[in-house]
């Protein structure tokens, strides 16, 4: 005999339907002569057309994706019903036009990370060098008030020495670097007492990526700049500092 509600073929003493468990009155001879359940249409094909035909649309894998689930489904509950259930060619036309959205919608993924991926890592390095600059800055003006407020003892050695007025950045030291927003700070001061000079690095904490200017400034509170072709390990010296492009040339 056949399931009433999914049509799938059960045995005459059964109770229960084994593919959707509906319960099942045991075949009496007098019955064989009756005709099979009418056959029926699978909801699950007919809903995985819906959704292909509204993945193609507007809604791509949203509805996709759940139209090849159905759709396989579907299939696999027609081929168990033993021709009890129809529908076969919606569920084939919801699985094709779920996997054409999955197909279509992966490259675009791919296209759209490959545009967005490189704009935001030329965004987060615009921001980065314009944070650097202003370091420098703050740092370059940070020394001359120091070196006025301290007349003996002349220009600060480095960054920790000149205290609050190094702003944020000298919260971030380790050794004579010190960092922020992917650059690495330093000042070097000369070996005369009172120190009578200074020279201020910026350099990108990987070249390319966080920054692609090294900046350095000295007493004269200029901010020069050059390609960070490398990654540079050893602070300026006033005479390669005076030897870069200044800001704005």
């Amino acid at each position: 005999m056949f399931c009433p509600k999914c049509g799938a073929n059960v045995a005459d003493s059964s109770t229960s339907c084994p593919q959707c468990g509906t319960q099942m009155t045991p075949q009496s001879p007098q019955n064989y002569g009756q005709p099979l359940p009418e056959t029926q249409t699978d909801g699950k094909a007919t809903t995985s057309m819906i959704l292909g035909i509204l993945s193609l649309l507007c809604f791509s894998i949203l509805t996709g994706i759940p139209a090849i689930i159905l759709g396989h489904m579907s299939r696999s509950n027609i081929r168990k019903s033993v021709g009890r259930l129809k529908g076969e060619g919606m569920a084939l036309a919801g699985l094709i036009m779920g996997y054409v959205s999955v197909a279509f919608f992966i490259p675009t993924v791919l296209i759209t990370v490959a545009i967005t991926i490189p704009n935001l890592i030329h965004a987060r390095i615009s921001a980065n060098e314009a944070s650097a600059l202003s370091t420098v800055r703050t740092l370059s003006t940070a020394e001359a008030t120091y070196q006025a407020s301290n007349p003996t003892v002349g220009y600060a050695a480095d960054i920790s020495t000149l205290g609050p007025d190094a702003g944020t950045v000298a919260q971030n030291c380790a050794g004579q670097w010190c960092t922020k927003n992917g650059y690495r700070y330093s000042i070097q001061a000369d070996d005369k007492q009172p120190h009578e000079s200074f020279v201020i690095t910026a350099v990108p904490m990987q070249p390319d990526r966080t920054g692609t200017k090294n900046f350095c400034a000295s007493i004269d509170g200029v901010v020069r700049y050059e390609r960070s072709a490398s990654d540079r390990t050893t602070p300026y010296t006033a005479d390669d500092c005076a030897a870069l492009r200044p800001i704005g040339e």
